[in-house]
This record gives C-alpha cells, structure tokens and sequence, in this order.
C-alpha cells in the first residue's frame, strides 16, 4: 500500500522545489579548511515492529554545494525521479545514515542545511539500496527508489543541537501542478526522537 506525504512532510521539513534549491547557510570551505564531519544520532520509534526502537547514526561529512543542488532540481523537473536516481547513482557519498535494527545504509548523496526560526532543518537524499530478493520479486517496491532523511534542529540551554526528525526507507518524488510531492511504500515513516550532535 502507497501512502501520500505531500503536506505532512512539507510541514516538517519545507522540502519543496524552492528549498531544494535555495542557497545552504553552511559556508563553503576553501582550500585551506576542510569542512567539519558532523554526527548526530537518534533513537527511532519502528511503526508496527517487535523492536520498537533502534539508534539510529548519521554522518555528514560535507554539504551539497549550491551548483550541484539547482543542478539536481533541474534534472528532477525535467527527467522526473529516474534522471534524478542516475545523478545521485554517479554521485560521490556526502554523508551516512544507518538504522541498527536493520540491515543495510543510506550513502547520502545531497544534504542540505538551511535556517529556520528556531534553529536549521538538514535534508539528506539517497538513491537507496535494493537488496537482491527485492530485485528478484519486481514487486512495486522498485519504484521507491530514494531514501529521505529530515533532521528538524533547535539548541538546548548548554547550546547544543538537539532535536526531532524522520526517515523515509522507500519513497520516491513526482512533479504534480509545479510542486514535489513525495510518496512512500510499505514501512510508515519512521519517527526520530531524541537527535543529538
């Protein structure tokens, strides 16, 4: 069964056409500096799962640069999802994102960062992994081809980030009407709670 997040997760995370690619508030490193690894981890609440939990390890070892982001958008309205895929496909890892209580990682191949009155959302996109017996099957879980992370941050008294966010394991995005919206298959999206830095 599909289920639809159009405006659930517009309302999380302002992942649009516009903020896909809008200007990220990290600075760009020079020659002379090399950007800083940022890990955060989280504990996931599994929806209808005998664990019911499992930590959860993101790693961003850089940001998605402006170029390469509008870029993305461009190939994404004019080619839909499976342009997008083959992009992300050839593009290097920027980042990681693994679920303990499964098998298998998201490579992040565009993470953006941008502000927001309370503190930054960071948006992580991968073309996900299949595994061989879900190639095998051909079921319609093959059309849900990204993965999508959403880290929603504030600081706490001692200044750090702390927060709450969610993890799409098989979703894929369409253009309908001049919006993305983003669709989903099987597993509900899992919650993140208690992101820390």
């Amino acid at each position: 069964m599909t289920k639809r997040l159009a405006g659930l997760l517009f309302a999380i995370c302002c992942l649009s056409l516009t903020v896909f690619a809008q200007t990220t508030e990290q600075s760009k490193p020079t020659a002379a500096t090399k950007p800083k690894v940022e890990h955060f981890t989280a504990v996931a609440s599994l929806p209808r799962s005998p664990t019911r939990t499992a930590w959860v390890d993101i790693r961003i070892n850089r940001y998605t640069s402006d170029a390469t982001t509008k870029r993305m958008a461009a190939v994404l309205v004019e080619g839909g999802q499976d342009a997008l895929v083959k992009e992300l496909e050839k593009a290097k890892p920027v980042g990681h994102a693994s679920l303990s209580a499964r098998v298998g990682f998201f490579d992040l191949k565009l993470v953006r960062s941008r502000k927001t009155p309370t503190g930054r959302r960071i948006i992580g996109v991968s073309d996900r992994p299949i595994g061989f017996l879900e190639a095998y099957g051909g079921g319609r879980s093959m059309d849900y081809k990204l993965g999508i992370v959403v880290l929603d941050l504030t600081r706490n008294k001692k200044g750090k980030e702390v927060g709450e966010g969610m993890l799409l394991y098989a979703s894929q995005v369409k253009i309908e009407n001049g919006k993305l919206e983003i669709e989903y298959v099987g597993m509900d999206p899992i919650k993140l709670r208690n992101v820390r830095k």
